[in-house]
């Protein structure tokens, strides 16, 4: 048996001078590590790619002994493996450096085994064995990527966080700290941040850092006509890298040749900054003191930093757009109240709105508010002095609603007295309470789908706010002396000329029904705010009180208008319209005289009754005539009454002439 392998495995060696003829051929030859076959310390076969290895042709390695291609230093190891192999393993695995044609060495693994079935066979010619070459310059070549793959994402990492949540005002520093950061990292000479502004002829260089011996790039404007191939290939936002100048740039760049011989550019590239879009600027690479070959690799990261700083200039300009806008409504602001002018809101009204009278800014602003919360079942809080019209604007929110097809109910809550609220507002059983014969629908269930105006809320009783709230809230109550609960659905405008919050500090007044309340609230201005509207108030009333009373006012004198607008109206427009009512009853022509009642611009009055105006207004008029009262000229005619008419009012108020000294 021993004999029968022994010859198998000379066979077998004796074969190995014509190793081309075995079946291992076509493996070896295509396998891409190199491979060889050894026998008695020479080489019977090397494919091609440990040929490569070695920097020599296969056939030339043919039957030379293996250890002279071993480097002379690494011999002595290369051997002992070797022994250490045929005594115990067979198999080996060890790191050597093998010599090139060339005469340089190359760091090899190699891993040897025995070529057969792995049996020790004594033969004179020894055993064969196949060994596997790995060129570790591949993998050190890989490592040393990986570890270039590593430090990049690093830096990229590094500059990001440099300009997170970064101050609009500190990113110019950061520009220039990273520009240095990336010259150290990539090795070139010189970066140079170029920024687009919108200029035609020129761009703005505004960051550049060179290693020394080196000049960064001028700060400032350069123009395009000086490198126009260059600038307008980075302006259409394409990747501008020259490997070798002058020999890489294209015929048509010209003035780009002459300008990078002039000051020693031998490569350059510039990658363009975008970012929402817009081009920013570009990022610019310089080796002046030698060429780089610019990787197809290193541009793609090069696009990745630039996508950085355009991020940072985006933001920088956004902040510097806006600071630009506040200072700009700043020093408006300035000019106006330097000279003396008044900005005033323009708000363009979409409706009209009924009986309420004016053009004023005060009250446009009102209207505006009302037309913005009406189509909403938001609650409104109508605040203001008394007659200023709260329930006038109230009914034009409902109007404006889409509950405008059901009437607004209205409840004055300090017209009512505090033990009907709960009934009147709420509802009630019959037999609820002493007196209450048969059942009520309360006003809530009254206003259901509709608008529920709650005038003077102020004086709203404090031990049922608890229940006005609930319902409020939820849309749930019950009739006084029932159990079962009701719901509806009401939207609420209230009102009041109360100080509420002062009414909450002093516990008359529920915080929390408050704020329900209080979601939208419209301060309604007092007529002294807009006397620009107490003329066109004026007519309305005229009109509408001569229709009633069948006079036809024609003229309203220009001192007149002037004092009702000087005037303080402390009853507001109720004031105004009770005034310009009791004029049209003492006019009777075509001329409106009013007597205005005696106070300040500001409102302070000293309180007359209608008696003592009238009465006052008969005697200054006489006076003014000499107590005349017929005729042209005369007192009667003067207060636009017939004599006889004067003459009895003049009995009735108790007005007689005085005595002549």
């Amino acid at each position: 048996m021993g004999n029968a392998k022994t010859a198998s495995l000379k066979n077998q060696a004796g074969g190995l001078d014509d190793i081309t003829r075995m079946d291992y051929q076509l493996l070896f030859d295509r396998t891409p590590v190199g491979i060889y076959v050894v026998q008695a310390g020479r080489f019977h076969y090397v494919n091609p790619a440990l040929g490569q290895i070695l920097g020599r042709l296969p056939k030339t390695v043919h039957s030379q002994p293996l250890s002279s291609f071993i480097h002379p230093d690494d011999r002595v190891v290369a051997e002992d493996c070797r022994r250490r192999r045929d005594r115990e393993t067979w198999s080996i695995r060890f790191q050597t450096r093998m010599i090139q044609a060339d005469g340089k060495p190359v760091a090899v693994e190699v891993v040897e085994s025995l070529f057969n079935d792995g049996s020790r066979v004594d033969h004179s010619d020894g055993p064969a064995f196949v060994g596997v070459v790995i060129d570790m310059t591949d993998r050190g070549q890989a490592d040393k990527e990986a570890r270039q793959r590593l430090n990049f994402e690093q830096l990229l990492a590094n500059l990001s966080a440099r300009f997170v949540n970064l101050p609009g005002d500190q990113i110019d520093g950061q520009i220039d700290a990273s520009l240095k950061s990336l010259v150290e990292f990539l090795g070139n000479d010189r970066s140079t941040l170029v920024e687009v502004e919108g200029d035609d002829e020129h761009v703005m260089i505004t960051h550049s850092f060179a290693v020394p011996g080196c000049q960064p790039f001028p700060i400032g404007p350069f123009p395009v006509a000086r490198l126009p191939w260059f600038i307008n290939e980075f302006l259409s936002g394409r990747d501008v890298f020259v490997r070798v100048i002058p020999d890489d740039l294209p015929p048509e760049a010209t003035d780009e040749r002459k300008y990078c011989r002039e000051h020693g550019i031998q490569s350059n590239v510039t990658v363009p900054l975008k970012a929402g879009g817009e081009l920013l600027g570009g990022l610019t690479f310089a080796f002046i003191r030698n060429q780089c070959e610019w990787p197809s690799e290193i541009i793609v990261r090069l696009g990745l930093i630039g996508e950085v700083f355009a991020n940072a200039l985006l933001r920088r300009r956004t902040e510097q757009a806006l600071q630009k806008a506040i200072e700009e409504k700043n020093r408006l602001r300035r000019q106006l109240e330097q000279e003396n002018l008044y900005l005033r809101e323009q708000v363009i009204l979409k409706h009209q709105h009924g009986r309420i009278v004016g053009h004023s800014d005060a009250i446009t602003r009102v209207l505006a508010d009302v037309e913005r919360v009406a189509t909403t079942d938001a609650p409104v809080l109508l605040t203001g002095e008394t007659g200023t019209g709260k329930e006038l604007l109230a009914q034009s929110i409902h109007e404006l609603s889409n509950r405008k097809d059901r009437p607004m109910i209205v409840v004055n809550c300090a017209s009512l007295p505090a033990t009907l609220v709960e009934s009147e507002l709420f509802g009630r059983t019959a037999g609820a309470y002493t007196g209450a014969a048969s059942a009520q629908v309360g006003r809530f269930e009254l206003a259901d789908g509709s608008t529920l105006f709650l005038d003077e809320i102020g004086e709203f009783p404090l031990e049922l706010q608890a229940k006005l709230l609930r319902v409020l809230q939820d849309g749930h109550f019950e009739r006084l002396g029932a159990a079962k609960t009701i719901s509806v659905d009401v939207r609420i405008v209230a009102a009041t000329n109360r100080d509420l919050e002062a009414a909450m500090s002093e516990n008359r007044f529920r915080a929390d029904l408050y704020h329900r309340l209080n979601v939208f609230p419209i301060r309604v201005p007092p007529l002294r705010d807009r006397r620009d509207d107490i003329p066109p108030l004026t007519w309305a009333f005229v009109e509408a009180f001569g229709r009633r009373m069948g006079k036809s006012i024609q003229c309203i004198p220009r001192k007149t208008m002037q004092q009702l607008q000087d005037y303080g109206w402390p009853g507001n427009v109720r004031e105004l319209s009770n005034t310009i009512e009791r004029a049209m009853i003492l006019t009777g022509g075509d001329t409106l005289h009013i007597e205005i009642p005696a106070m300040s611009r500001d409102g302070s009055a000293s309180h007359k009754t209608l008696k003592e105006v009238e009465r006052e207004q008969i005697l200054r008029v006489l006076a003014e005539t000499g107590w005349r009262i017929r005729g042209t000229g005369g007192a009667a005619a003067r207060l636009d009454v017939k004599p006889t008419t004067l003459e009895a009012r003049m009995a009735r108020l108790g007005i007689t002439r005085p005595n002549r000294s």
